[in-house]
């Protein structure tokens, strides 16, 4: 009886794998055409994104195709086991945007009155009164504990009337490898900053973020970068970098134990004579200096004031006498970053930098690496604004969308380069930035880079309908760049040349893509500027942007675990009848 159990132990494993497993661990296919309300599980079929936002439940993840939705609302709850994930699909930009004014209600964009443990990833939102926001938990002093736990990562917010990304009164939040921009402009609500923490408990992490030209025009006295608001103890900040906006580049009220590292702090202050409260903002502001000062660690920042009266005559106001090390601060113009004011923002350290190059202090709370942020993501000049909110005219940067878009996401902004063992000061490490060099675009088939190939779309367009390809996988489709069938590459010849012609359907002119291997085919050709099709061709995940077909590894080994427990079931029971 021993031996019969010892030799069906690894099918039990298996059992014992399906039972503990989320209940509802479901993959959500949404597009912005998407009219299904379940069986969502293929590009194919997909949902709306308001009937899958509303089912899902813990353990679900959404992939949102790129296009243009309306608000996102999740439902349900997640458990730190099984988390709602929503994110983009492989090489999608989805945007959450509001076209009608919202400021009147002050509806976020995404948003959940009860979900705790959720996650998301490469969405942009803009146009709403406030871009991302759970619960508002009853105003200052409250006692009520809103919904936490959120992680938010590779995201923009920008364009909305009041904040970016807003935490309240809820434990645990992380945001990463995002952009805040151009939030704050309503007059009617304000209280706005890029990123705020309010009341927030827990463990907070706010790392690898860009803030910039943020105000509060309602109030004129918030509109930082960063603010960590009334009783938001214990939150740390690495590798970010604010610049432009109206208020502080980082604030604090009536919060204690902050920890900020390696940041970047570039001409904030820019309300002016506007500034109410206080009227000098400057790069940091230690309000309530006796609380906010306590227990800091606030080291290897390069913080440079405008030097500008009244606002920021003054980089830092209420400076702690302890808890501060190896930071540069400066005023006016600066010789630290590459190119501050140029095209493409760029706070990469100059090669003159020398007090800043290795002059970081190491130890606990070092970042081992930097924000690798690629400054061609932004680009000088007047922002589109969404929704009914407004520019301010002092505003010179916009997020360019269309970058992004082409390099294949919001993830591909942030590259992030290791730090030597004695770090730089500043969000950068010294040196170019790591930048995404190849154009990721989705077809039916796989996924490829720009200049066709079998299962790509063809250029910035739509995926392709495709016809079959020689060597396996769909054709790429009719996109309008770069499009066309792809070659005819048999059992996987390396292209040389562009799989694809340009123009809408046109043949291909090179010798054909490499023949993908994934289940969903998928094959490359490798334009110039891109990896080689080695590298970039499509099917299950080749191209490091590989789509993900309707039957991923994830899901296909939960239904191998749920075979093998069916029979180690019928084993056991088997084996209790003869014994």
């Amino acid at each position: 009886m021993n031996k019969h159990a010892i030799s069906v132990s690894p099918l039990l494993i298996g059992l014992l794998l399906v039972v503990a497993s989320p209940a509802h661990a479901v993959d959500w296919y949404v597009s912005p055409t998407g009219t299904l309300t379940s069986a969502c599980t293929a590009r194919s079929t997909p949902c709306s994104l308001a009937s899958a936002a509303a089912s899902a439940m813990a353990g679900d993840t959404l992939y949102l195709a790129s296009g243009s939705y309306g608000q996102l609302f999740i439902a349900h709850t997640g458990t730190e086991a099984a988390p709602i994930t929503v994110k983009a699909d492989d090489c999608a930009t989805p945007i959450i945007e509001s076209a009608v004014s919202v400021d009147a209600d002050q509806t976020a964009g995404v948003s959940s009155e009860v979900g705790e443990y959720l996650h998301f990833e490469g969405l942009i939102v803009r146009g709403w009164s406030t871009g991302f926001g759970n619960h508002w938990a009853g105003g200052t002093d409250s006692t009520e504990v809103s919904n936490g736990h959120w992680q938010i990562k590779n995201c923009i917010s920008y364009s909305n009337g009041r904040t970016g990304f807003t935490f309240f009164s809820g434990p645990s939040y992380q945001l990463t490898n995002s952009i805040a921009a151009h939030n704050g402009s309503s007059t009617t609500h304000a209280w706005s900053s890029g990123v705020t923490m309010f009341e927030a408990t827990g463990t907070n992490l706010v790392q690898g973020v860009i803030s910039f030209e943020n105000t509060d025009e309602q109030n004129h006295t918030d509109g930082s970068g960063f603010i960590v608001d009334e009783g938001s103890n214990g939150v740390t900040f690495l590798n970010n970098i604010a610049f432009g906006n109206s208020g502080s580049c980082f604030r604090l009220t009536k919060s204690s134990g902050t920890i900020f590292v390696n940041n970047t702090c570039y001409h904030n202050s820019q309300f002016g004579s506007q500034a109410t409260g206080p009227t000098n903002p400057s790069e940091l502001y230690f309000t309530n200096a006796g609380v906010t000062q306590q227990d800091v660690n606030f080291k290897n920042n390069v913080i440079v004031g405008t030097g500008m009266s009244p606002a920021g005559s003054q980089a830092i106001q209420n400076q702690p006498p302890s808890g501060w090390s190896n930071n540069a601060v400066s005023t006016g113009a600066a010789t630290f970053f590459t190119a501050p004011d140029g095209a493409n923002p760029d706070f990469t350290l100059a090669s003159s930098a020398s007090t800043l190059i290795g002059k970081g202090a190491a130890g606990t709370g070092v970042p081992t690496t930097d924000i690798g942020f690629d400054p061609k993501c932004l680009v000088k000049r007047a922002p589109k604004m969404f929704g009914l909110v407004t520019a301010l005219s002092r505003w010179q940067y916009d997020i360019d969308t269309d970058y992004i878009a082409a390099k294949g996401g919001v993830d591909k902004c942030f590259n992030a380069g290791t730090r030597p063992a004695t770090p730089d000061i500043g969000a950068y490490n010294n040196g170019p930035v790591k930048t995404y060099t190849a154009t990721c675009m989705q077809g039916p088939g796989g996924t490829a880079t720009t200049g066709g190939g079998a299962g790509a779309g063809g250029g910035a367009g739509a995926p392709g309908a495709g016809a079959p390809a020689t060597g396996g996988g769909n054709a790429g489709g009719a996109g309008p760049t770069g499009g066309g069938a792809s070659g005819v590459g048999t059992g996987g010849i390396p292209a040389s040349t562009n799989a694809g012609a340009s123009g809408v359907g046109a043949s291909a002119t090179g010798t054909g893509g490499a023949a993908g291997t994934g289940t969903a085919g998928g094959a490359s050709g490798a334009a110039a500027g891109n990896l080689p099709p080695s590298t970039s061709g499509g099917g299950n995940d080749a191209s490091g942007c590989g789509c993900r077909t309707a039957s991923s590894p994830i899901s296909g080994s939960r239904s191998v675990f749920a075979l093998l427990g069916l029979v180690a079931l019928g084993v056991v029971r088997r084996r209790r009848q003869q014994v």
